[in-house]
């Protein structure tokens, strides 16, 4: 049993080896995300070291403190000591979609930007002057026509901004619980797992 749960132990460290060896770190831009998957791969860890308490208890249940009990106890602080760290690093606002965040930016300066036109009745009127000399109105429409048609398009462009704005702020949203329970949630309840492990090992 011991050889079994140092095996998914070692299965553990070969997978975030490769998880951060396939990261580019000196790459320009977002702090690349490594969070989600560790937490996601440190359960297998949990698994192997309780395998081989279990197995170590069995074996020798005489002996309190044995290499093997010392090593577990050492590996799982070493666990524990990682998710408490991942810990602040889910809770990064900047941990999401670096692309989402900008496009949300964007849709709120051009909405922004639309509202400040459609309150400037010269550049409404402007607008409206455009539309006409586009072929957009009817030859005879009046300053009356031309004002109602900018009014009309810049109020289709904002619904538009707007109901694309809530789109991304939902996903956003739901990015964001998602992170929190499966990144956040989990990290410290594994944190704490890894602790009662480690002090099972040795007590």
């Amino acid at each position: 049993m011991r050889w079994l749960g140092l095996t998914i132990v070692l299965v553990l460290v070969l997978q975030m080896a490769a998880v951060l060896v396939g990261i580019d770190w000196s790459a320009e831009g977002p702090r690349p995300q490594i969070t989600g998957p560790l937490v996601a791969l440190a359960p297998l860890g949990f698994v192997g070291l309780l395998i081989c308490l279990l197995a170590s208890r069995l074996e020798v249940p005489e002996q309190r403190l044995t290499p093997l009990r010392i090593l577990i106890c050492a590996l799982s602080g070493i666990l524990a000591l990682g998710m408490v760290i991942a810990v602040p690093y889910s809770l990064d606002s900047g941990s999401g979609d670096t692309a989402r965040t900008q496009n949300l930016d964007q849709g709120r300066q051009a909405l922004k930007e639309a509202r400040a036109i459609r309150d400037d009745s010269e550049q409404m009127k402007a607008f409206g002057e455009q539309l006409a000399q586009a072929g957009r109105l009817a030859a005879d429409a009046t300053d009356q026509d031309k004002l109602r048609a900018a009014e009309t398009m810049i109020d289709e462009q904002i619904s538009q901004i707007a109901t694309q704005l809530k789109l991304v702020e939902s996903q956003q949203k739901r990015d964001t619980r998602q992170r929190i329970i499966g990144g956040t949630t989990t990290a410290v309840v594994l944190a704490i797992a890894f602790v009662l492990l480690a002090l099972t090992a040795v007590l």
